[in-house]
């Protein structure tokens, strides 16, 4: 019996049976090529279902880095046969980052083999010697799927990097490299080899002008855990934030800094976004950020000036506009404050993008505090969601947001609570914005 052939889209992938001029998937004309899909393997047993109350489990095992930030965004290190996808900007810092898991891992007795289709061995050794790594790992320069699954059976490996999964290419299929055809095929066969193997796996990916991940949506499904290497290049700290978790809890967020030596974990991440200034100036004010089970004081700035203009602006960093507009019309409503003539820009420090609700009050305490030229201070800190009514609204992890205030030297927290003093710090219960207002300064 002739074996059967499929016609498959060279840009997407589309699969017909016959031949088409035009791909009615991408719209791209003369695309499609004849490919003989691959036979099933003969011989091979089965899956069986299994009853998981009658399989005795082990809890996962994990491996850690070595890097503190790392395992931290990792739920406490790496799971053995884990699919790791890790995007970000070009030169953000990705490659950096993975050489240095090598080397932990490779320095602690255990076996790494970095897959690169992008760079030479040349360039490679050069990285390696920038960043002072004296760890020998593995290297494997090739675009070859099948280069990379036949080292994968010739030695046993605890970690394989590939760099970039969109450089690596199957040359059976008609597709070009990156498509998405090419990348799914690359990603499930090996993530199906590493998970049968015990093996994990770090995929590299590059991402679109959009700031996602390039490639098939799939891509992200078939992995356990999706990370994204974030930060300004100019600027010396880089952001390790989780997305997708299986073995962890996710919004997790890990804080390098970039020196000449590469990236360095920083312990105290409070200390790194607070000002360093002796004062924090009008306009001001600290707020206990949770980011996954991490508490973080971060430096929220306003500035409210006179408009030269006959339209306001209103710009905000780190903290959604929409909401911005909202907290601005409930400011003017509940505490009579005019803002029609002047502009508003709000700013969340150190890059830092807030999406928790509890963000409100310290947006508006700045607003006000810049208002009325009023300086909050260094020692003060504020959290809770405010409503369409000014009302202030009790968050989530109060208790934690506390305790990171307290471990800094904060003296006094303006949130949605009974007043009291507790362990040497002063809870000011604010009910509304008109309590807010009246509480924040004297000079109008």
């Amino acid at each position: 019996m002739a074996k059967k052939t499929v016609f498959v889209c060279s840009s997407c992938g589309y699969e017909t049976l016959k031949w088409l001029g035009k791909c009615p998937m991408c719209q791209g004309w003369d695309t499609f090529r004849e490919f003989a899909p691959a036979s099933k393997a003969d011989g091979k047993e089965p899956h069986r279902p299994v009853i998981l109350a009658d399989e005795e489990l082990a809890d996962e095992e994990r491996i850690a880095t070595g890097i503190g930030e790392m395992d931290r965004v990792l739920g406490g290190g790496m799971t053995i046969g884990s699919a790791i996808l890790l995007g970000g900007d070009p030169g953000i810092g990705k490659t950096t980052l993975c050489f240095e898991v090598a080397a932990r891992l490779t320095e602690h007795g255990l076996k790494v083999l970095y897959v690169s289709g992008e760079e030479s061995l040349r360039q490679l050794a050069s990285r390696k010697k920038r960043l002072r790594l004296t760890a020998g790992f593995a290297f494997l320069t090739t675009n070859h799927l099948d280069d990379i699954l036949t080292a994968l059976n010739e030695e046993r490996y605890a970690l394989v990097i590939v760099d970039s999964v969109q450089a690596v290419y199957n040359p059976k299929l008609p597709m070009l490299p990156g498509s998405m055809g090419q990348v799914k095929d690359v990603s499930t066969r090996l993530t199906m080899e590493a998970k049968a193997l015990d093996t994990s796996l770090i995929f590299i990916g590059h991402v679109t002008k959009e700031g996602v991940i390039a490639g098939p949506k799939v891509l992200e499904h078939m992995v356990d855990t999706v990370l994204y290497f974030e930060g300004d290049k100019m600027l010396p700290y880089r952001m390790l934030r989780t997305i997708k978790n299986r073995y962890g809890a996710v919004e997790e967020v890990g804080i390098f800094q970039m020196t000449g030596d590469g990236l360095v974990s920083v312990e105290n991440p409070s200390h790194f976004f607070m000002s360093q200034r002796g004062d924090i100036g009008e306009g001001s004010s600290l707020f206990p950020c949770i980011t996954g089970s991490r508490p973080i004081v971060l430096e929220v700035q306003a500035i409210t000036q006179k408009t030269n203009f006959s339209i306001p602006r209103r710009l905000s960093l780190g903290y959604d506009v929409n909401r911005l507009f909202i907290l601005i019309s409930v400011i003017e409503k509940t505490v009579g404050k005019p803002f029609f003539d002047r502009d508003i820009y709000v700013n969340v420090t150190g890059g830092m993008k807030v999406n928790e609700p509890a963000v409100d009050l310290p947006v508006a305490a700045s607003i006000l505090s810049s208002y009325k030229e009023a300086t909050l201070g260094r020692e003060t800190a504020f959290f809770g969601e405010v409503g369409l009514t000014g009302e202030i609204r009790k968050t989530v992890s109060m208790d934690l947001r506390i305790k990171e205030c307290q471990r800094i030297g904060i003296k006094r927290i303006f949130c949605p609570a009974d007043g009291a003093i507790s362990d040497g710090i002063e809870i000011v219960s604010v009910g509304n914005l008109k309590e807010l207002n009246k509480k924040i300064g004297k000079k109008e």
